[in-house]
């Protein structure tokens, strides 16, 4: 007899298989599953060097699919940059002073300061500071500040001066510079490519060893919470860091690897594309941004935000640049996989689409759109067409959807993070944290999926609510299906990965209301046990 190396029974097993089949026991050998069914069916698998987890009555669940987010660079960013969230105590703007003030009365004249996770939404003064309170911090240090949804940042007069930017300079190409209306003076906001100019060189780079560390660790967070598998936008010093964790055997949990677009002339050159790696570390696709963010209230829209007169947020590139861009990754064989926020960016993104997918016939393509946050029933007939995977944030609902209402109003709601139209339409769509836009705890994403309700209770969206069984797909099966792995992870079934999750409560029977808190006894990946709680 085929002896298993794990066996897990007495439990509540669900599977995610084509018939959402409920069952009691699995069995593992190498890594793979190789028996699902009653206790009694796997029984026979049990040797004396069979490892045997007792789940008495517990439901496990296949292991957890982030299907975008940016967690080995927020790993680095820990290092380097200074947290500015509510999480830990920022409640107004002259905390950001305060924190700031202290960081810079230890830096060295000249040097720059960076701080990340600003929420204007969670500050008394329902604002983001402006850059002559930030001057208020210090003249002799250039200081930039971020989001916690990214694509806009605060900047100091210091940081300005240093890049030579003044109320005279024009707003770049695919970004925009906040400015007083009456004197047209810089208030300190950069959109998107503003950005760049006042950092040609970009972000911050952390050292090897920090970029190390800090990858381990939050991969190490990521298991604690269920999930297995991220699907991470990367550059260069990701890349290495998650090479560095392999090599060492110490990567935490798998890894999918969308690169960034402007690294295509080296992966050409090198011949790498789609499918390079193995089941633990592979790059998918290329990521091109479109436009802004939603948590900050900045994606292209067609129609004006409502806590913003004749604002229709930022678009980051041209539909001449993206064209061009595209092309040249597409005619390669490169998968795309797009941040396209609002309708705006997304009807560009798919015209583009249309244009390569008719030049360049794929069989497969699955391209994809990460967020596709503000939809309506001509782009999602049109996503079908061209078989765009959209993924979607996950807990948006829940966690920024007390800021979103004033700027979207319940109406324009009902069409945003549209899990239930996608699904109606028959699309294969997954879901989200974009992390560190938002909380990465995927419970918290079914939460949000299941409940359509915001942090203080308010319903929105009720209308593109689903069901758990369809929010699991979407960061099951689904998520799988967006990065080419549906025949080996997503569900529990003989010859896949046996990659799994046992929770402390049953989530397809507990209160709605209290998933959320449901816990995470153990993690499992290939078989073996990397979180206990």
């Amino acid at each position: 007899m085929n002896f298993a190396d794990l066996v897990l029974r007495n439990g509540k097993v669900v599977t995610m298989d084509n018939e959402e089949s409920i069952k009691q026991s699995i069995a593992v050998k190498f890594g793979r599953i190789i028996d699902v069914g009653t206790n009694d069916d796997v029984e026979p698998y049990v040797g004396n060097e069979t490892k045997i987890v007792e789940l008495n009555g517990r439901t496990i669940i296949p292991g957890l699919i982030d299907s975008h987010s940016h967690f080995i660079n927020t790993g680095s960013e820990r290092k380097i940059y200074i947290d500015l969230s509510e999480e830990i105590g920022v409640n107004s703007i002259s905390d950001i002073q305060a924190i700031l003030k202290e960081k810079a009365s230890k830096t060295p004249k000249g040097e720059w300061i960076f701080g990340y996770q600003e929420d204007d939404s969670k500050l008394q003064e329902k604002r983001h500071p402006i850059r002559t309170e930030l001057d208020e911090v210090s003249l002799e240090h250039p200081i930039l500040i971020t989001t916690i949804g990214g694509h806009f940042w605060m900047a100091n007069s210091k940081a300005f001066e240093i890049a030579g930017v003044n109320k005279n300079s024009p707003d770049p190409t695919g970004g925009k510079f906040d400015r007083d209306p009456e004197t047209g003076e810089l208030t300190g906001g950069l959109h998107e490519e503003a950005y760049n100019l006042l950092r040609p060189d970009g972000p911050p780079k952390p050292s090897r060893e920090q970029a190390y560390i800090g990858a381990k660790q939050i991969l190490e967070e990521c298991a604690s919470v269920g999930i297995t598998c991220i699907y991470d936008l990367v550059t260069e010093t990701e890349i290495r860091a998650a090479i560095d964790l392999k090599n060492a055997e110490e990567l935490p949990v798998r890894v999918r690897m969308d690169i960034n677009i402007d690294l295509l002339d080296e992966l050409g050159k090198l011949g790498i594309y789609r499918g390079f790696g193995d089941d633990w570390l592979r790059i998918s696709g290329l990521k091109f941004f479109f436009d802004g963010a939603i948590s900050a209230r900045t994606a292209a829209v067609s129609e004006p935000y409502l806590n913003k007169p004749n604002f229709y947020g930022v678009m980051s590139t041209t539909k001449e640049i993206a064209t061009e861009v595209l092309t040249k990754a597409y005619e390669r064989g490169y998968r795309i996989s797009a941040h396209a926020n609002g309708d705006r960016a997304i009807k560009m993104y798919l015209d583009i689409m249309e244009q390569l997918q008719r030049k360049y016939p794929r069989k497969d393509p699955r391209n994809r759109d990460i967020h596709c946050s503000v939809i309506n029933d001509h782009l999602i007939n049109r996503i079908k067409e061209l078989k765009i995977l959209p993924t979607i944030f996950g807990s948006y609902a829940y966690y920024h959807g007390d800021k979103l209402l004033p700027a979207f109003g319940e109406k324009r709601l009902d069409s945003m993070f549209a899990a239930n139209s996608f699904l109606t339409a028959g699309l294969k769509i997954s879901a989200h944290s974009d992390h560190p836009c938002s909380p990465y705890q995927p419970l918290m994403a079914i939460h949000s999926l299941v409940n359509r309700k915001t942090k203080n209770g308010k319903p929105i969206g009720q209308n593109q609510k689903i069901t758990v069984i369809e929010a699991l797909k979407l960061y099951t099966i689904n998520a799988a299906y967006h990065s080419f792995d549906e025949d080996k992870l997503g569900s529990i079934e003989v010859g896949k990965l046996a990659d799994f999750v046992v929770l402390g409560e049953d989530i397809l029977t507990v209160n709605s209301e209290k998933i959320i808190d449901i816990p995470i006894d153990m993690t499992i990946i290939e078989g073996n046990v990397i979180y206990t709680r």
